[in-house]
């Protein structure tokens, strides 16, 4: 990644926290807004390479989310993966990505019902 980049998923993660700080400011902490900045906040971090970082704020989106079977849930799961799969912890890698696949296969199966 060049200092380009970096510099600009930097200025990402200030608007981040600032849209955040403003949702946390007027909503309550369970809105699913407040999720979604926490995603947006995990995903940036992911993407600098500070894989801790986007774990913590993927599983403070998780809390929020909609349900346990919910899309959005598998995604998060599959960037938990990413992240602990990044860090070596190949284990636990395994583990978000086999919650995802779940997730997106009981997904699958139900809209093919009808």
């Amino acid at each position: 990644m060049n200092l380009l980049n970096i510099s600009k998923i930097n200025d990402a993660i200030e608007l981040f926290h600032f849209v955040l700080c403003i949702r946390l400011q007027t909503l309550h902490d369970l809105h699913i807004d407040v999720a979604e900045s926490y995603h947006c906040l995990g995903s940036a971090y992911y993407h600098k390479g500070e894989y801790d970082r986007s774990i913590e704020y993927d599983k403070k989106s998780l809390k929020i989310r909609l349900g346990d079977d919910h899309p959005d849930i598998a995604t998060s799961y599959n960037n938990l993966g990413s992240a602990y799969a990044n860090k070596g912890e190949y284990d636990k890698a395994i583990e978000y990505y086999e919650k995802s696949l779940e997730i997106r296969l009981n997904k699958l199966e139900h809209d093919h019902l009808y």
